[in-house]
């Protein structure tokens, strides 16, 4: 009996997630969306592309969708492929179509939007933009089966300008990255911008499997640069020969053994320039890229005593740190009161890309028309190779007059009499004695009683005194207890991660996590995230040789190059490595 018990409530729990996950599927048909994407948004006429548009709210449909501006390029089908979605309990269903495309010549080009009509509704997705280059001229010597190669946007810019670092490695075989050294040139700064992308490309005549990574250089001095060639180590994969015996010839059985290899690329040339004097505006504050401005004003009409908010925003490409925190206007009449500044930053495919948000608080003291004047901000635009003032649009503000002042008559007590054009008040208790009055000496007769009061009286007295001193005791104690708490964490700090890597089951990415706790417990640090140039800096302000923090951060180097070709899940080859780092730096900081 209970076996057919349990039997019918595993029944009924998979009856009701069964009609859970149709009911979720149902409802995710009736709301279709439609989505392009391209895996790159800039290429040579060389080059092999894919698309992918993503058809979500459908389980099933027989025709592909029809695609806008491919006029240009060799369309193949690569095939499509559904599945099911589960996004915080809610069941979803899309259909992914995948191309591959090949331009026939260079242009920019609009690439969409995709159509598709299902059940006589039309779809609509969104579009790409996706520019066409010439190819980059090379010689006719072969680099043969694998190589690297480094570009860059420009070999002239300005100081603290910004040009994309392009790094590729060209391959006709199977490899494995092992490690990725960078250019260290002072006062270039190289920073990601972009996921590494993969795709296929033709090079003096050979099909090649391109791997390609971006970054933003950033100078922070003028002069002409030499940057030194990129490096990889690499595994290539080699194929054996077959065994001459039939079946064992197969390509499923023959397996493949590898061989290490280093490959550099060629070394480039950066010519920075100072900013032009001729131009330059007197409030510039060293703003360089593209920027825009947006300014609003809410409620354009308030009452008296009441506030208006003056929001300013400045965005763009360049080196936005330098975005300056703006003066608010300046009127008469109006009290002005600012808020705090909101500055974020991100990376995007045109580089270092920031945004800060200014506010203010604006509280008119008379009724009438007011013009609150614009701000303005400076900066140099390398697009356009000129300085450019950016304002914001006049504003208006209506204010109105206030509620009136009015003196109620029922502050004044009715019975209350005047003598002498002095009101008299009604007499209020305000508070009682903590002991009783005696009006006869019997009562004081309980000497008890009296002894208890007065023991209540003295504690009542020194109780304050008591709060404060333990107050005092444990406000002492507990900041020598945090003291105490950060010493042992910077004693097991290298413990932990050395700990760690003789245990052997670390992966490359969890790696990086490890190296960054250990900067921070070993420093008192918070930093959420770590870059290899971010560890450099903390180790020698900290007072570790500037050798010993190159190889701590040429580790870090080694690990994102795992992690950025899709081995950042494998087991960390480089333990014995961090070990001896971890202990050199521990020596030197003692």
């Amino acid at each position: 009996m209970k076996k057919v018990r349990k039997a019918l409530i595993v029944f009924f729990v998979l009856y009701l997630l069964t009609g859970l996950t149709i009911s979720s599927c149902f409802a995710g048909y009736n709301n279709i969306s439609m989505t392009l994407s391209l895996d790159r948004k800039e290429a040579t006429a060389m080059d092999s592309m894919g698309m992918v548009v993503k058809i979500s709210g459908v389980r099933s449909n027989d025709s592909w969708p029809v695609v806008k501006g491919l006029e240009s390029f060799d369309v193949v089908q690569i095939g499509s492929s559904s599945r099911i979605e589960v996004i915080n309990t809610t069941f979803s269903s899309a259909i992914e179509y995948n191309y591959m495309i090949q331009p026939k010549e260079e242009g920019t080009y609009k690439i969409g939007p995709a159509q598709l009509t299902i059940d006589g509704k039309t779809i609509t997705s969104n579009t790409e933009n996706l520019t066409i280059i010439k190819p980059s001229r090379s010689s006719d010597v072969d680099r043969g089966e694998i190589f690297l190669s480094t570009s860059l946007s420009s070999n002239k810019i300005y100081i603290e300008e910004q040009a994309v670092y392009t790094l590729k490695l060209y391959n006709q075989g199977g490899v494995k990255l092992v490690s990725l050294s960078l250019p260290e040139t002072e006062h270039l700064i190289l920073k990601q911008i972009e996921k590494p992308s993969e795709y296929q490309s033709v090079y003096n005549g050979k099909t090649y499997q391109v791997l390609e990574v971006r970054y933003v250089l950033i100078p922070s001095k003028e002069g002409t640069y030499g940057i030194k060639p990129a490096r990889m180590s690499l595994n290539v994969m080699q194929p054996r020969h077959g065994s001459g015996f039939g079946m064992f010839d197969d390509p499923f059985f023959l397996s493949s053994g590898s061989i290490s290899k280093n490959v550099a690329s060629e070394p480039l040339e950066l010519k920075v320039l100072p900013l032009p004097a001729k131009g330059r505006p007197s409030e510039f504050t060293g703003m360089i890229g593209t920027f825009n401005m947006k300014a609003s004003l809410e409620p354009a009409k308030i009452k008296k005593g009441e506030s208006a908010t003056l929001a300013v925003v400045v965005e763009g490409h360049g080196n936005v740190k330098r975005i300056p925190d703006l003066k608010g206007p300046v009127q008469q009449d109006i009290k002005i009161y600012a808020d705090q500044p909101v500055f974020e930053e991100s990376v995007d495919s045109g580089g270092i890309k920031g945004l800060k948000t200014m506010k203010w608080a604006l509280v008119p003291e008379k009724e009438g028309q007011y013009e609150i004047s614009p701000l303005k901000v400076s900066f140099f635009d390398t697009q356009k190779q000129q300085y450019r003032t950016i304002e914001t649009s006049p504003f208006y503000i209506s204010v109105l007059p206030g509620a009136k002042e009015v003196l109620s008559p029922s502050s004044v007590a009715p019975e209350a009499k005047q003598t002498n054009n002095v009101v008299k008040k009604e007499i209020k208790e305000i508070g009682y004695d903590i002991l009783p009055v005696h009006d006869s000496i019997k009562d004081l007769s309980n000497g008890s009683s009296l002894q208890n009061r007065n023991l209540m009286a003295l504690l009542l007295l020194i109780t304050p005194f008591l709060i404060y001193l333990l107050t005092f005791l444990g406000l002492k104690y507990g900041i020598k207890s945090d003291k105490a708490m950060a010493a042992v964490r910077i004693k097991k700090a290298a413990g932990i991660i050395i700990q760690q890597c003789r245990k052997g089951k670390i992966c490359s990415g969890d790696m990086i996590s490890e190296l960054r706790n250990y900067l921070n417990n070993r420093f008192g640090l918070d930093l959420g995230s770590l870059t290899a140039y971010e560890a450099d800096n903390i180790l020698k302000s900290k007072g570790v040789s500037s050798e010993t923090a190159y190889k701590f951060k040429d580790i870090i180097l080694e690990l994102e190059g795992a992690v950025y070709t899709g081995k950042g899940n494998e087991i960390c080859s480089l333990a014995e490595k961090i070990i001896e780092i971890i202990k050199k730096v521990e020596k030197e900081l003692r």
